[in-house]
C-alpha cells in the first residue's frame, strides 16, 4: 500500500500542476533580468498581418466546405431556428458570408483573431519591471502586472481562463487556458546576445488551426506615449 500511495502521489505532482505547486518558477535564475525599456523592430518581427491572411484564409477554406454538408431546419418553441448542418452547424465563432456586394471578413467573429488583434494593438514601446513577487509588462496606454507562480482566473476571450505565470529557465511564461477560447502561450526572454528581448505568442488551435507570432524588442531611451493606464 505504501508503494501505491507514493506512485499516486508522484503522478499527482506530474500530471497536476496545482496539486503539488506551480511548474513555473517564482524566481529567475541568478543574474537573469528583462527589466528595461524596449522598442519592437518591425523588420526583424514577424509580420502580424501575413498571420491574420493566413487564418483568413484557413477560415475561407472551413466555409467553404460548409455548403456541401446536409442542412437540417428546425423550429422550436414556435420560433424557426436558424440552419444546421447534419454534424452540429458551421462553427458559430466564424462569420457567415453576406449577401453579395456586401463586406466581408471570415475573422469577425474569431476569438484567436481577436487575441492576435488585441496584442499588436498594444503598441510598439514596452517597459519591463521585475522584483521579488512581481513582473509587470507596461505598455504606456495599459500595463499588465503579475506573480511569479501563482494561479489566477482573468477575464480572457469567451469569458474567463487560468492563468499561470512564472519563470521556465531563463523565460518568463504566462498562460491563459480560457474556457471559451483558444489556449494563449507568452513567453519573454533574451536573444543569446541579450541585446534584444524576445516575445513569443502562441495561440493554441480552436477555430482554425494553431498560429505563431514572434516579436522583437531593442532596448530603447524613448518612452511610450502614457496614457491612463489599463490594469490586467
Amino acid at each position: 500500500m505504501a508503494t501505491v500511495r507514493a506512485t499516486l502521489v508522484l503522478l499527482c505532482a506530474c500530471l497536476l500542476p496545482g496539486c503539488m505547486g506551480s511548474r513555473l518558477a517564482e524566481e529567475p535564475p541568478p543574474g537573469v533580468s528583462l527589466a528595461g525599456a524596449w522598442r519592437l523592430d518591425h523588420g526583424a518581427s514577424d509580420d502580424p498581418q501575413k498571420v491574420l491572411e493566413h487564418m483568413r484564409a484557413e477560415a475561407m477554406k472551413i466555409i467553404s466546405r460548409q455548403p456541401q454538408q446536409q442542412v437540417v431546419t428546425t423550429t422550436r418553441g414556435g420560433k424557426q431556428v436558424p440552419a444546421q448542418t447534419s454534424e452540429g452547424g458551421p462553427d458559430p465563432t466564424l462569420a457567415q458570408p453576406p449577401p453579395p456586394g456586401a463586406h466581408f471578413d471570415p475573422l469577425q467573429r474569431s476569438p484567436m483573431a481577436h487575441v492576435l488583434r488585441n496584442t499588436v494593438a498594444r503598441g510598439d514601446f514596452l517597459t519591463v519591471r521585475q522584483g521579488p513577487g512581481e513582473f509587470v509588462l507596461d505598455y504606456g496606454g495599459s500595463r499588465r502586472t503579475f506573480t511569479p507562480g501563482q494561479h489566477s482566473v482573468v477575464s480572457a476571450e469567451g469569458g474567463v481562463g487560468d492563468q499561470t505565470s512564472g519563470w521556465k529557465g531563463r523565460n518568463y511564461v504566462i498562460e491563459v487556458r480560457a474556457q471559451n477560447g483558444p489556449l494563449v502561450t507568452e513567453e519573454y526572454g533574451l536573444s543569446p546576445d541579450g541585446k534584444e528581448l524576445l516575445a513569443k505568442l502562441h495561440i493554441g488551435s480552436g477555430e482554425l488551426p494553431a498560429v505563431s507570432l514572434t516579436r522583437v524588442y531593442r532596448p530603447t531611451d524613448e518612452s511610450a506615449p502614457h496614457q491612463l493606464p489599463i490594469n490586467d
